[in-house]
């Protein structure tokens, strides 16, 4: 987003050769870094990629005795002490270095939400909330933390941000992420279902692939309801849910007890070319301030490509109309 709040297209964005070569050359330090401990501990590239970042924020790393790696990781670090480390540089940096890392430990990358998805969820926050951005923001399903850390960087600041993970490394790679970010943030290591933490003002998620057999039960509806509780009365929660979201078993059991609380707000197909297996949308819910809360209008949007600049400005259009007429129903 511009500093209007418009939306901006990723190739609409001017990227100068002064940008490129400080990615370049922190993406190279935590390249470099991550190799080196994946040689010298047998370790994964993944955890070699925290130990980079816990570096650059401490100048040590707790977990490396070998002196020979603390030399090679100093070094390292010195090749990018001139470089002005931008943020959102680092951001994306680190992000090439975590795709590396999940090919190589044969991790599917769909833990990693596009860029594009990212910015353009910042732009519909921000038609959520005109006139009081949310402060404190939770990703029940954190992952890597990217969604959070995009989010941060290109909507409006954020005091606090919470996410739950219960896998070790993810739950690291977060917080290691949004520390580097300088980006003020609590990473539980817990399982998100009996996670119980303090009121929010908004909830966002990218559901992971779920098994199609039928052999589990469907995680998603238990991630929203459970956490419905966290989320303030007349705030929203948005999620990347696969296209067939509702059409698991006791979706419809999902949506009765959905409607006890809240409201289905709007929904937004997302372009599929974005994605290599299953197609995805963005779920908007709605949290009632009572129980006799109406909601007149449903948000239906089926977004193109992103690269199809007049079709998407024609889209961006159609929805700034919309939210236009509810302005008074929102936030």
């Amino acid at each position: 987003m511009d500093k209007s709040g418009a939306f901006v297209l990723k190739s609409s964005v001017v990227i100068t050769m002064s940008d490129v070569d400080a990615l370049t050359r922190v993406h190279t330090y935590i390249d470099t870094v991550a190799t080196r401990y994946k040689t010298h501990q047998n370790a994964l590239y993944l955890e070699g990629v925290c130990v980079a970042l816990e570096y650059l924020l401490d100048q040590e790393v707790s977990t490396v005795n070998d002196v020979a790696l603390l030399e090679a990781i100093k070094q390292a670090a010195a090749a990018i002490e001139a470089v002005a480390l931008d943020k959102e540089t680092v951001r994306k940096a680190v992000q090439l270095a975590l795709l590396h890392g999940f090919k190589e430990a044969q991790i599917t990358n769909a833990q990693m939400t596009p860029d594009t998805v990212g910015i353009f969820l910042s732009y519909l926050i921000g038609k959520l909330y005109p006139k009081n951005p949310p402060k404190r923001v939770f990703d029940p399903l954190v992952g890597t933390g990217n969604l959070l850390a995009t989010l941060a960087l290109h909507g409006a600041p954020l005091e606090t941000i919470i996410g739950v993970d219960d896998d070790p490394l993810m739950a690291r790679i977060a917080r290691n992420v949004l520390d580097a970010l300088d980006l003020r943030n609590q990473i539980y290591l817990q399982d998100t279902l009996t996670f119980a933490g303090p009121e929010v003002d908004l909830m966002v998620s990218d559901f992971p692939p779920h098994p199609r057999d039928g052999s589990k039960p469907y995680l998603p509806y238990y991630v929203i309801l459970h956490h419905l509780r966290h989320l303030k009365v007349g705030h929203y929660a948005i999620f990347i849910i696969e296209n067939d979201f509702f059409d698991h078993a006791k979706g419809q059991t999902f949506r009765a007890m959905l409607a006890e609380d809240a409201h289905l707000f709007g929904l937004i197909k997302l372009d599929e070319s974005l994605f290599s297996t299953m197609p995805k949308s963005l779920l908007i819910i709605k949290k009632k301030i009572d129980a006799e809360e109406k909601l007149d209008d449903f948000l239906l949007v089926d977004l193109p490509a992103f690269t199809d600049q007049a079709a998407f400005a024609r889209s961006l259009q159609t929805m700034d109309r919309w939210f236009k007429k509810k302005e008074v129903d929102i936030q």
